[in-house]
C-alpha cells in the first residue's frame, strides 16, 4: 500500500489532468459519469505511466524475504568482505545477538567472527571465477565448546537485488565429525585386532573388488596390501578352472540363495604361483536398508591339512579296496592261528565263503599236521627275527587237491608291541611252476642251440678294447676269455691295415655285413674269418662301443660239411619233440617247417603247413597281435598269448615262444606253442565268479564297490552328476516264509532281470546281499534319478511270480541321492542313499524318498 501510495503522489500532475479533462467534457451529471466512467478509467490505465523502480525494490524485497527463511545459517559478504546481511539461522549459530537486524551499516567479518574471516581469507586470497564454490571443513572455537562447520562460499554471477559480492553458508557437521573420529579409532582398533589374528580376513564390495585385507592375508598370499586392494579378487586370486564356480558361488551369496553364515572350500593362488586350499567363512555386509553391499571372509590355509586327510583317506580306501580287490589270496589270522578273515580272492582259491573259512583252524588247510608244524616252524623263526616269513608250501582245496603255493607270512603288532593278528598272503604259484618246467626245457633247448653256434660274437669301445666274448670266439681264436677281455682288437689282426680300413667304413655306413679279413690267433696261425659289425649306440643315438659276429670260412668245405652235420641233428631234435614247433620265414610269416607234433595239434599235414602262412593259423587281428606284443613287453613275458585256428575251426589259446635262429644261413624265427585253452578259460570263470553275484547274474557286492568308486572318480574328475539308488523289497521275509525260500529266490532273480532291461546299458546294477540292491546312473541329476527310480518302483510293482496255483507280487522301497562336491568315497554317497530308503520304509513303503 505504501509503494502504491507513493506512485500517486510521483503521478498526481497527471491524475489531476485526467479528472479535469473528463468533468469539462461530460458536465457534472452524476449519471453521465457513471455510465462514460468504465471507457474513461480505461483510458487512464491504458496512458498510465510506468513505475520507475518498483519491480527491483519488490525484488530486492523478495530476495530478503527468501533469505530469513532459510534454515541453513547463511551470510551476504561484500567485496571486501563486510556482512551486508544475515538470516536469524546464521545469527543464532554464530551468536551474533538479535540486534543485528536492527543494524543497517556492513560490519567486517573478522570484527564479528574472526575464525570465519580466517578461512575465507585463505581460500579467497584474490579473485574467483564468478560461479566458483569453495567448500572447507573448520573447526570453529565457541563460548561452550569446539564445534565443526562446512563452509560453503561463491561469487555472485550479478548484482542481485542490490546485492554483489559473496554467499557464504555454514553447515553444523560436528555430529559427523565426532562420529567419523569414533569410527576411527574403533577401525583402528579392528585393524589392530586382524592383523594379529591367524587367519586370513578380506572384504569384497559387490562387484569382487577387495576393499580390505589384513596383515595375515597379505603374508599368505604374497602380495603387499596396496597390491591387492582394488583387485578384482577372483581374476587376480582363483585359479582359471575354478573361477566359474566362485562366481556362482559369490552370486548365490550376493543373490541371497544361499545361508548367510556360509562355509566354502577353494583354491587360491599365491603371488609366486603356488596353489593353496582355503576354508573360507563367508558373512555378508549390508547397508542401513538391509541391501548386501560386500562380503567379509575369513579364511583358514588348510592345505597341508587336507592333503594330510586326503593322504590318510586314501590309505584307508586303498587298504580297505586291497584286501578286497587283491587279486591275491589273503587271509587275516588270530594270533593262534585261526582264521578270523579271508578276502574273495581266497574264497575261490580254497573253494569256501568267507563264512566257511571263519569257522577253521588253518591247520585243515594244510596238507597234514607235520606239514602245518613246519609252517608254524618257519613263521615262528622269521618272526622272531622281526622279519616276515616267505617260503613255498602246498596247501589243500574244499575239495582234497592239493596245489603248490607261495607264503607271506606277516605278524601284525599293535603299539605295545603285543601281537595282534597275522597276515598270511598265498598265492598259487601252480601255472608258475608248470611254466618253469616249459621254461627250463626251453632255456635247456636254446641253450644247446646257442652253443651249437659256431660264429664268434665280440663287443669291443670305440677305442678297440675287448669288453665281451662268447664261447665260439675263444674256440676260434684259441683263447681264453680272460686273454681276451681289455686286450686291444689290434692284435687279433694280421693285416694292420685291415683294421684301419674297417674302421673307416664302419664310422661311414654305421654297419657291415660279409667283410672278410685275417685274423690271428694264439698260436700265430691266421685264419680268415667272414665278420659281420655296427656301431652300438645310446639313446641320444650317439656311438658308445662296437659290435660283431664272425665266422671262420679258412675251410669253407669243411664248414658246409660240419653244418650239414648239425642240420641232422637239428632235424632229428625237431621232428621228434613231442612240443608243438614251427619254423617261420619273419619276412613273410611263411611256415619254413612245421614238426610231427604242430601236424598233429592243428590237423593239417606237414606239407600242407609247409605251403601255409601264420596267418592261416591265426584268429587275432594284426591291430589285436600289436596290441599282445606292447602287453607282452610291459609285462616282460617271454611269450606272447594267441589265439589259432585248427583245421576244424576250432580256435585254442595258446603261448607262443619264439626266437631267432640262424638256418643254411638265413635267419629263421623258431616259435614253440602252449595249448593253454583249458587254463585260460578256468581263469574266466573264475574273475566271473569273483565279480558276478551267482544268484541274480548281475554285479556281486565287490563289484559294484569297483565300478562304483571308478564312476565317483570319473565324475568328480569331470564334473558330471552321477546319481545313485538304493532298493529293498518290501516284506521279503514274508514272502520266503509264505511262499518258501525257492519263490524268494525266484522274486530277486525277476527283480535283477527287469532291472537289467530298464535300466540304460551304461548304468550299473549290483546286489549288495539279500533283498537289497544298488544303481548307479551316471551323467544323472537329482530330478533325473528320481524319475528313474519311480520307472523302476513301477516295473516292480507290475512283476508276478507264478509259483504252482499262487500269484507272489512284490513292491520296493527306493532311496535316491546324487554325489555332492563333499563326497570322498562311494560307500558315503550310498550310506545317504541308505538313509533315503529308509525314510521311504518308514513312510509306508512301495515309494520314492530323496537323500
Amino acid at each position: 500500500m505504501d509503494r502504491l501510495k507513493t506512485y500517486i503522489a510521483e503521478n498526481e500532475e497527471w491524475l489531476k489532468e485526467c479528472i479535469l479533462a473528463y468533468v469539462k467534457k461530460h458536465g457534472s451529471t452524476p449519471d453521465a459519469i457513471a455510465e462514460e466512467w468504465p471507457d474513461f478509467f480505461s483510458g487512464i490505465v491504458g496512458t498510465m505511466p510506468s513505475p520507475v523502480h518498483s519491480d527491483q525494490e519488490q525484488r530486492k524485497e523478495d530476495v530478503l524475504r527468501l533469505f530469513q527463511s532459510l534454515d541453513t545459517p547463511a551470510l551476504i559478504l561484500s567485496d571486501s568482505f563486510e556482512i551486508s546481511a544475515a538470516n536469524k539461522a546464521a545469527i543464532n549459530t554464530l551468536s551474533l545477538g538479535d540486534d543485528f537486524l536492527a543494524t543497517s551499516a556492513s560490519m567486517a567479518v573478522a570484527d564479528l567472527v574472526p575464525w570465519l574471516a580466517d578461512c575465507v581469507q585463505e581460500f579467497f586470497p584474490g579473485e574467483r571465477d564468478v560461479g566458483s564454490v569453495c567448500r572447507m571443513d573448520v573447526a570453529a572455537p565457541m563460548i561452550y565448546g569446539e564445534k565443526y562447520f562446512s563452509v560453503s562460499v561463491s561469487k555472485f554471477s550479478e548484482v542481485v537485488a542490490g546485492f554483489s559480492g559473496y554467499i557464504l553458508t555454514l553447515e553444523d557437521i560436528s555430529f559427523r565429525v565426532e562420529t567419523e573420529k569414533q569410527l576411527s579409532r574403533e577401525r583402528n582398533r579392528v585393524a589392530h585386532y586382524l592383523d594379529v589374528v591367524g587367519s586370513i580376513i578380506l572384504a569384497q564390495d559387490a562387484s569382487g573388488a577387495i576393499t580390505m585385507v589384513n596383515r595375515t592375508g597379505s603374508e599368505h598370499l604374497g602380495y603387499a596390501e596396496n597390491e591387492l586392494l582394488g583387485q578384482n579378487w577372483i581374476d587376480l586370486m582363483v585359479p582359471v578352472e575354478q573361477r566359474d564356480e566362485v562366481r556362482d558361488y559369490f552370486y548365490m551369496i550376493f543373490s541371497g540363495q544361499t545361508e548367510i553364515d556360509d562355509e566354502y572350500t577353494n583354491y587360491v593362488v599365491a603371488k609366486d604361483g603356488r596353489h593353496r586350499l582355503v576354508h573360507w567363512q563367508n558373512r555378508v555386509l549390508t547397508n542401513e536398508g538391509g541391501n548386501v553391499i560386500g562380503v567379509l571372509s575369513s579364511g583358514m590355509d588348510v592345505t597341508e591339512k587336507r592333503a594330510m586327510e586326503e593322504a590318510l583317506s586314501e590309505k584307508e580306501l586303498w587298504l580297505r579296496n586291497t584286501f578286497v580287490a587283491l587279486g591275491e589270496t589273503v587271509l587275516i589270522l588270530t594270533p593262534d592261528w585261526n582264521v578270523l578273515d579271508a578276502n574273495p580272492a581266497a574264497e575261490i582259491l580254497f573253494g569256501m565263503t568267507n563264512e566257511e573259512l571263519s569257522e577253521l583252524s588253518l591247520l585243515e588247510l594244510h596238507v597234514d599236521r607235520p606239514h602245518y608244524a613246519e609252517f608254524l616252524v618257519k613263521s615262528q623263526a622269521a618272526f622272531d627275527k622281526g622279519e616276515k616269513a616267505q617260503f613255498e608250501m602246498a596247501l589243500r582245496r574244499s575239495d582234497g587237491t592239493l596245489f603248490p603255493a607261495d607264503h607271506s607270512v606277516s605278524l601284525i603288532l599293535g603299539d605295545d608291541g603285543l601281537a595282534l593278528g597275522i597276515v598270511n598272503v598265498i598265492r598259487d604259484i601252480s601255472a608258475r611252476k608248470k611254466a618253469e618246467q616249459v621254461l627250463q626245457e626251453s632255456e635247456e633247448k636254446f641253450r644247446r642251440i646257442f652253443e651249437s653256434i659256431e660264429e664268434g660274437y665280440m663287443v669291443t669301445d670305440l677305442a678297440g678294447d675287448v669288453q665281451m666274448v662268447n664261447p665260439a670266439t675263444c674256440r676260434l681264436l684259441g683263447y681264453e676269455e680272460s686273454d681276451l677281455l681289455g686286450k686291444s682288437i689290434d692284435s687279433l689282426y694280421s693285416i694292420k691295415d685291415e683294421r684301419m680300413h674297417l674302421r673307416r667304413q664302419l664310422v661311414e655306413k654305421g654297419a657291415i655285413r660279409g667283410v672278410q679279413v685275417q685274423a690271428r690267433r694264439k698260436d700265430g696261425s691266421s685264419i680268415v674269418v667272414e665278420a659281420n659289425t655296427h656301431l652300438i649306440r645310446n639313446e641320444s643315438g650317439n656311438a658308445v662301443a662296437m659290435e660283431g659276429t664272425f665266422r671262420d670260412i679258412t675251410d669253407r668245405i669243411e664248414a658246409e660239411g660240419i653244418l650239414k652235420e648239425r642240420e641232422k641233428q637239428y632235424r632229428a631234435f625237431f621232428e621228434n619233440n613231442h612240443a608243438i614247433m614251427l619254423l617261420v620265414d619273419p619276412r613273410t610269416e611263411r611256415i619254413i617247417d612245421a614238426n610231427p607234433a604242430a601236424s598233429d595239434f592243428y590237423g593239417y599235414s606237414v606239407d600242407d603247413m609247409r605251403d601255409m602262412t601264420m596267418g592261416s593259423i591265426n584268429a587275432l587281428t594284426q591291430d589285436e597281435i600289436f596290441r599282445e606284443m606292447q602287453l607282452s613287453r610291459q609285462e616282460g613275458r617271454s611269450y606272447f598269448i594267441m589265439k589259432h585256428i585248427l583245421v576244424n575251426g576250432d580256435i585254442r589259446d595258446v603261448e607262443v615262444y619264439s626266437g631267432p635262429i640262424m638256418v643254411q644261413g638265413k635267419q629263421r624265427l623258431y616259435s614253440v606253442i602252449h595249448d593253454v585253452t583249458q587254463r585260460i578259460r578256468l581263469e574266466q570263470k573264475m574273475k566271473r565268479l569273483a565279480t558276478t553275484d551267482g544268484l541274480t547274474g548281475v554285479n556281486n557286492r565287490h563289484n559294484f564297490f569297483v565300478l562304483g568308486s571308478r564312476e565317483l572318480v570319473r565324475a568328480k574328475r569331470y564334473k558330471n552328476p552321477l546319481a545313485v539308488l538304493m532298493l529293498d523289497i518290501d516284506y521279503f521275509k514274508s514272502i520266503n516264509d509264505t511262499h518258501g525260500h525257492q519263490t524268494g529266490d525266484l522274486v530277486l532273480r525277476m527283480l535283477a532281470a527287469a532291472s537289467t532291461t530298464t535300466l540304460r546299458e551304461t548304468d550299473i546294477f549290483g546286489r549288495l546281499g539279500g533283498e537289497e540292491f544298488a544303481v548307479i546312473l551316471p551323467e544323472t541329476g537329482l530330478q533325473e534319478g528320481l524319475e528313474a527310480a519311480e520307472r523302476l518302483r513301477e516295473v516292480y510293482a507290475g512283476l508276478e511270480a507264478r509259483v504252482e496255483e499262487s500269484v507272489v507280487t512284490f513292491t520296493v522301497s527306493i532311496g535316491t541321492t546324487v554325489v555332492r562336491t563333499s563326497d570322498r568315497t562311494i560307500e558315503e554317497v550310498l550310506n545317504r542313499a541308505d538313509e533315503a530308503l529308509y525314510k521311504a520304509k518308514r513312510m509306508g513303503r512301495n515309494r520314492v524318498e530323496r537323500g
